[in-house]
């Protein structure tokens, strides 16, 4: 923020000077001219205002008091909007100040007038100076805590968010981060609920803030300033995105402020040894019956700070038990489901109904579809009817239960978020719908399905890549696929297009003059591309007669184009695939968690609440608030130490871990029941 006081100072210095420059100009051709004297008074009052700038620069009380007594203007605006009590708080000139409000009381409330700092007032300045002193006179003449807004293109959220401090004197105090002028401005009366064009907060502005450490500290101030109840009320509100402060600090990826979130939420339940069980509150975090919650976030965010949350308790625990406890077993069985239905599909497509025509091709026997009631008339087509009839239902099905989604999310959420599918969604409805047009084209029979059918089944194959999600090995295997094609590949074919296109019109243009019976395969402009692409992928030679030997052009155009299209570019679409390789690799465990995660909440959507129950348990059980689900983690205290008497004496033994301790207790239990037994008996 020092870089915007300084761009402020020299921007208000320029403008007063080049105001002197101007004035001195004016005087000049008003002599000149003999202009009216009107002109003259105005440029006088000109002069005025610009030592009157001066002296609230300087703090010459003497001379503000002395302008003041000739009845100046104090309204007067510099080049920046801004008039003399703001150039007087900007230099921190409390004197100046006062003198200047005991004179002008209106001033302490009138804003900055400029687009770029609009709406800033005095107070706003003196807050971002941290001048307590200041501070304290302007609340003390009622200074407007309310209703001051900064809301200038200045103050406006960017990439960066450099000087984006929340338009309010409060949220202006809490992102500088001075605890005393904070506790000046709750005190007197500051609404920490007043949003800006954001909907932000004092407290979201706090989940934003870079500062992590220091933003949590400032937090633990602000809500220790005001009751408990208003406390939830604050931490209620929701910015223009649905984002609550939790919410905005998990999709900022702000791994340190969550962390603040979740040990205020944690509520200690019993101790039992190195063992203590805690309770952890999940309003806003639980997908269960919010759409917007903390795990929707996490597994729609592109942050990569985003998905080490999973990491954390109490999200680590409540997925782990989402995904062993349902989430795993369902979707086991939602994939076995599908390779069914895809089997089902390929076979009705293999045994298509097809009779041979009259027309024949050589040797070859042209085939075209059955007319509908040809199609079914024996017990082998009656029993392909029935798959196709399963077929045609699961196509209707997955339409209706997958474009909800789409239109929800977005094409473009979908195809740029790996982790939630990626394109696997859109690739499932896109062969339901080849399978209705081929349902459609069997109805009229039609030999199109011909062209469609191949299509579907490609897409339908190739959708079964999606299941590998569920697998710890093949997860990332997943993601991987996506990356390469989305992105590298993409780019590759870009760039290959284009010169795929250009040394296809070079030789198009030379194979033009010869004749194209002996070159078939640069027969026209099409075939040519055809034959490029072969000869870029190395799988053929130079096509031609061997008796007609090619000009020597054609063989150096040849050489440049295996050089650049078949070295150069497949080179780079390997490194380039060998790079996305590495950063997926280094970042497997994650992107597989943050994919089991994605998956978990998807089916759980889509299952019936009565066969997945909701985790947790209601508060009202555990003589907790009525109406919230808590999560019950039991943690170990590693820095647990045995009996206190043990210390005294010196002793140094650390408690196993509770594995250890059950493994213990069980080894013991068997041997003393082995020995009882063994002296039970005769």
């Amino acid at each position: 923020m020092s870089s915007f006081f300084e761009m402020f100072r020299i921007s208000t210095a320029s403008s007063n000077s080049s105001t002197r420059f101007l004035m001195g100009s004016d005087q000049l051709s008003t002599v000149s001219s003999k202009v009216s004297v009107r002109d003259i008074l105005d440029n006088k009052s000109k002069e005025k205002g610009s030592i009157l700038f001066k002296a609230a620069k300087e703090n010459n009380v003497q001379l503000l008091k002395r302008l003041i007594g000739e009845d100046i203007d104090p309204s007067i605006k510099g080049a920046l909007g801004e008039n003399v009590l703001h150039v007087a708080a900007l230099y921190n000139n409390k004197h100046a100040l006062v003198t200047l409000l005991d004179t002008f009381p209106f001033l302490i409330n009138t804003p900055m007038e400029s687009e770029m700092y609009r709406g800033e007032t005095a107070l706003h300045i003196a807050v971002v100076n941290q001048n307590v002193a200041m501070v304290k006179e302007l609340l003390a003449r009622k200074a407007d805590t309310e209703n001051a807004c900064a809301n200038g293109k200045f103050f406006s959220p960017g990439k960066t968010r450099n000087f984006y401090y929340g338009e309010y004197v409060l949220s202006f105090a809490a992102c500088i981060g001075n605890e005393t002028i904070l506790q000046l401005l709750v005190e007197s009366g500051a609404p920490l609920h007043s949003r800006d064009k954001q909907g932000n907060t004092a407290l979201h502005m706090l989940a934003l803030h870079p500062n992590r450490n220091m933003a949590c500290k400032i937090y633990e101030l602000l809500i220790s300033l005001i009751p408990s109840e208003q406390v939830a009320y604050l931490e209620s509100i929701v910015n223009n995105r649905g984002l609550t402060p939790l919410k905005l600090a998990a999709d900022e990826g702000n791994l340190k402020m969550f962390e603040y979130f979740m040990e205020r939420r944690k509520k200690p339940y019993c101790v039992f040894g190195p063992v203590s069980s805690s309770l952890y509150d999940l309003t806003g975090i639980d997908s269960y019956d919010d759409r917007l919650s903390v795990l929707d976030i996490i597994c729609g965010s592109k942050n990569n700070d985003a998905r080490m949350l999973l990491e954390m308790t109490p999200l680590k625990e409540l997925m782990h038990y989402k995904w062993t406890k349902y989430g795993s077993k369902f979707f086991l069985l939602w994939t076995l489901l599908y390779i069914t239905y895809t089997v089902i599909l390929t076979v009705c497509c293999i045994n298509r109904p097809l009779k041979p025509t009259n027309v024949e091709l050589g040797q070859v026997t042209v085939m075209v579809s059955k007319t509908l009631d040809e199609a079914y008339s024996t017990p082998m087509d009656f029993l392909r009817m029935s798959g196709e009839i399963l077929v045609v239902l699961g196509a209707f099905f997955i339409i209706l239960t997958e474009s909800p989604h789409i239109f929800r999310k977005g094409l473009t959420h979908l195809f740029g978020n790996t982790i939630s599918g990626g394109p696997f969604h859109a690739m499932m409805i896109l062969y339901a719908c080849f399978v209705v047009i081929i349902f459609i084209l069997r109805i009229f029979s039609s030999d199109g399905e011909s062209v469609v059918m191949p299509m579907a089944l490609v897409c339908a194959w190739c959708n079964v890549i999606y299941f590998a999600r569920g697998s710890k090995r093949l997860g990332p295997l997943c993601i991987m696929i996506q990356k390469m094609v989305l992105g590298d590949l993409l780019k590759f074919c870009i760039i290959l297009i284009i010169v795929v296109i250009a040394f296809s019109a070079a030789f198009d243009v030379h194979f033009q003059a010869i004749n194209t019976t002996l070159c078939p395969s640069f027969s026209d402009f099409p075939v040519t591309m055809f034959t490029m692409f072969q000869l870029m992928m190395g799988l053929m030679d130079l096509p031609g007669p061997p008796e007609v030997p090619f000009p020597d052009f054609i063989i150096i155009l040849y050489m440049v184009y295996m050089f650049f299209a078949f070295i150069l570019l497949l080179n780079l679409l390997i490194a380039l695939m060998g790079d996305t390789h590495f950063r997926v690799n280094n970042k497997r465990k994650s992107l597989w968690k943050a994919q089991i995660a994605a998956t978990t909440l998807l089916m759980e959507r889509k299952i019936p609440s009565w066969l997945w129950p909701r985790s947790g348990t209601p508060g009202e059980i555990l003589g907790l608030e009525e109406g919230k689900w808590y999560l019950r983690v039991e943690e170990k205290n590693e820095n647990f130490r045995s009996g206190a008497g043990m210390e005294e004496h010196g002793t140094d033994i650390n408690t196993p871990s509770v594995a250890n301790a059950w493994s213990m207790l069980h080894s013991n239990v068997t041997r003393n029941i082995r020995k009882n037994a063994a002296l039970a008996m005769p």
